[in-house]
């Protein structure tokens, strides 16, 4: 796979990796919208890297704080 500009695809035993989560755990953060996925064929959920990383940041700051 050709590493770069190109986003890298994790399928679920490499993303939970990732996020410390079990599967049951990963299937409801992709449910829920949580986590973006998408399936490339008939078989297989894929999520991208850069979507898991950014679902470990921390909130920094909260809009409803901001509006008072």
């Amino acid at each position: 796979m050709e590493q770069g500009h190109a986003e890298k695809r994790l399928n679920w035993q490499q993303a939970c990796k990732i996020l410390g989560c079990g599967k049951t755990q990963f299937y409801k953060l992709v449910n829920n919208g949580q986590l973006p996925a998408f399936r490339l064929g008939r078989r297989g959920l894929w999520v991208r890297e850069a979507d898991c990383r950014k679902l470990l940041q921390p909130i920094t700051s909260c809009p409803e704080s901001e509006a008072n």
